[in-house]
């Protein structure tokens, strides 16, 4: 097959490591490619592939013609392919052209097992991912499913050198699903089924034949445990070990196609000259494999070359199949989750499932399958805007602070802050990329550091040249409470309402629009209206006391506001100057504070910090002509858990509202949602970043005590 090739220097792959890196996160070690990003964002299917093949598995360019067809086969049945490989110490998960090309030509790329990958990530250099390598980096990205030609296993004679492939153990301790045409032929299969057995890995034959196949044959005289029959079988193979939570892998092996399989008799001679040889030689280890590999090739006059391309073409489509099937079954779970954890009788917007392409109406569990739930969604993603800075944290070590000029013991820490981002990145991992922010930073360090936080978080055009990005510090003292906060935030008034208009088809599509009050007050003022135009739920974040009046000085109303005592009071007194209302931080003023601000919100949640959350709400509707003192209000205090031990306070707020907000896009009722709120933003305060790496959202269904009544 003839392919079109463009030749890719080491210098073209940095420029273009270069620009992946300003895409991806110090809180991660790996980047994605455009398309295994854009494939997570949208819930589809992805199959993780190998680099060894391709670096030790076959000459240049049948290598890279190979890798080229398996990928678009994939893609032809419905799944996203993400090649793995480390290229100059940068993990990365799904290669593009020009980087496969790289590989495929690339000299003394070093073999990356699990015993590897931190030495070669550490010294920056090039690394083909190992089954068992690939394995690990895949799990990191939850990508469940991994394609390539054959496992490693026990060597022949394995019992007296102990040379057992690494790929054995890491099936042992993994979730994955391997789609594979077995143990290499040149291994010993009876002992290497022994020891997956040992290691609790679910062995699979694929197709009719209980027969487990020999890469090169299709018979290998062992029968494996267990069949499937089809790539549905298959996936709910894996859906139940998720559900049982086990912790090994399941091995689907299926055999080489059968125009393409080779004589058992002449594969098993060649094998042993090539053993022997190799001892002769003796090679030894982790190179003992491409050896033999390309001995029996050479041996054969290219004949299991030929078969070695055609399995993995072959396991390429049952493994984009299998993938396809179980995200249909997992988006099924979700869904299913959504509901178990209590979703409302009534109409509510649930979980997505694959694609962005529907939502769901949730009514009475039981009255429908999970299937019959899923219905087509217009819903995108929830749209942040507001502020982005780098922050500054100093935390006193001394027991009293001076303000006198003295120098004190600090500790400093970075990190990326901003109300804005910091909510924008919760909503991100919680939705799994589902949310974008529109702020603007600086083309400098500080503009880059925020941009590698999050991929693909940040909207185009969010970029000012020769400007700062905006920096805040905040001094703390020994128990972590914040004493001072200082902000170089000029270039907030750069968010214009020119950059809203570039990107109001994302507003027009966004179920949900989150707004700081960092804004400048005609952009604030000119969202608003749009959103009221489009019939959009706005949550307004006051960001401080000083900047907690902007959304009210609009005509417009906002569905959620969440301001501390001090933005409450901030918002009241704005609303209505001399209100004579007691200034102690005591439920009665949250009352009647909340009683002047609810004529331009609809629900208010007053964060108390450790005390935990108040909301407030009326219960009839808030007319101009009637007196705010006519109506019913609904008051509820929830109660937070209490930490013993507390990491960071800086980002625990805007997660809070995160969570929320992600509770509210779930069609959860109230109480639930706060109770997300409280999860998040307690993982917010045992992490040492603003906002976790990760959230434990198995976690969101906790019980959380509080009181509600009406006066």
């Amino acid at each position: 097959m003839a392919c079109l090739l463009r030749v890719t220097s080491r210098a073209q792959m940095a420029r273009s490591l270069s620009h992946s890196r300003r895409h991806s996160s110090y809180s991660y070690p790996f980047v994605y490619s455009n398309e295994v990003r854009d494939a997570k964002a949208d819930r589809k299917p992805i199959v993780a592939l190998e680099s060894t093949i391709i670096t030790h598995g076959m000459p240049y360019p049948k290598n890279l013609e190979t890798a080229l067809e398996v990928e678009d086969i994939i893609r032809r049945q419905g799944a996203t392919p993400a090649t793995i490989a480390i290229l100059q110490g940068q993990l990365t998960i799904g290669l593009t052209r020009d980087q496969l090309q790289y590989l495929a030509k690339a000299k003394g790329v070093i073999k990356a097992s699990r015993r590897d990958l931190a030495p070669v990530m550490a010294a920056r250099q090039d690394g083909a991912t190992t089954v068992a390598g690939t394995i690990i980096a895949a799990e990191l990205a939850d990508i469940p499913i991994f394609v390539t030609g054959g496992i490693g296993g026990v060597h022949r004679e394995g019992e007296n050198t102990m040379d057992v492939s690494a790929d054995l153990t890491e099936l042992g301790r993994s979730k994955m699903l391997v789609v594979c045409s077995g143990v290499k032929s040149i291994l010993d299969i009876g002992r290497t089924l022994e020891y997956l057995e040992t290691q609790g890995v679910t062995v699979c034959s694929f197709g009719e034949s209980a027969e487990f196949p020999a890469f090169y044959t299709t018979r290998s005289g062992y029968h494996a445990p267990h069949r499937v029959s089809d790539a549905s079988q298959a996936a709910r193979i894996l859906q139940s070990a998720y559900r049982l939570q086990l912790s090994s892998g399941i091995v689907i092996a299926v055999p080489v196609p059968e125009e393409y399989a080779m004589d058992g008799n002449v594969i098993e001679t060649v094998i042993k000259n090539a053993l022997l040889e190799a001892n002769n030689q003796g090679i030894r280890g982790k190179e003992v494999t491409p050896f033999l590999l390309a001995a029996v090739s050479a041996a054969t006059g290219g004949v299991s070359l030929d078969a070695n391309v055609a399995l993995i073409k072959n396991n390429a489509k049952v493994g984009a199949d299998v993938a396809f099937q179980f995200q249909k079954l997992r988006n099924a779970d979700n869904l299913e989750n959504a509901l178990n954890i209590g979703v409302s009788k009534s109409t509510a917007k649930c979980m997505t499932n694959s694609s962005r392409q529907f939502h769901t109406t949730c009514r009475d569990k039981g009255s429908e399958s999970v299937e019959n739930l899923i219905r087509d969604d217009s819903a995108g993603d929830v749209l942040i805007i507001g502020g982005a800075n780098v922050d500054r944290t100093y935390r006193v070590t001394e027991d009293q602070v001076q303000l006198d000029g003295s120098t004190h013991a600090c500790r400093t820490e970075q990190c990326a802050g901003g109300v804005a981002r910091n909510m924008a990145e919760a909503l991100w991992r919680l939705r799994d990329g589902r949310a974008r922010l529109l702020t603007v930073i600086g083309d400098d360090a500080e503009g880059q550091y925020i941009q590698d936080i999050a991929p693909g978080l940040l909207l185009d055009g969010c970029i000012i040249t020769n400007a700062r990005t905006a920096i805040y510090a905040a001094m703390f003292d020994k128990k972590g409470e914040c004493i001072m906060g200082l902000g170089d935030m000029d270039i907030h008034n750069h968010v214009t309402i020119d950059l809203i208009n570039k990107h109001i088809n994302v507003l027009k599509n966004a179920p949900l629009v989150v707004l700081d009050g960092n804004l400048p007050a005609t952009t604030m003022d000119y969202v608003l209206k749009l959103c009221t135009e489009y019939k959009k739920p706005v949550f307004f974040e006051p960001t401080d006391r000083r900047k907690a009046i902007k959304a009210l000085s609009s005509n417009h109303r906002v569905k959620y506001a969440s301001p501390n005592i001090m933005e409450l009071r901030a918002m009241a007194d704005f609303l209505k100057p001399k209100n004579n209302i007691t200034k102690s931080n005591d439920l009665e003023e949250i009352i009647n504070l909340s009683k002047i601000v609810l004529e331009f919100v609809d629900l208010l949640l007053v964060t108390r910090g450790s005390a935990g959350v108040v909301t407030i709400k009326s219960v009839n509707e808030i007319t101009d002509s009637s007196p705010i003192n006519s109506h019913e209000f609904e008051v509820r205090l929830y109660s937070a858990e209490v930490l013993n031990h507390i990491e960071n306070v800086s980002g625990a707020g805007d997660c809070f509202s995160s969570g929320f907000i992600y509770g509210v896009i779930l069609g959860l009722d109230e109480c639930k949602s706060i109770s997300f709120g409280f999860s998040a933003a307690k993982e917010a305060l045992l992490s040492k970043r603003t906002v976790p790496c990760t959230f434990n959202k198995h976690n969101y269904n906790e019980t959380i005590k509080y009181s509600a009544w009406s006066f």
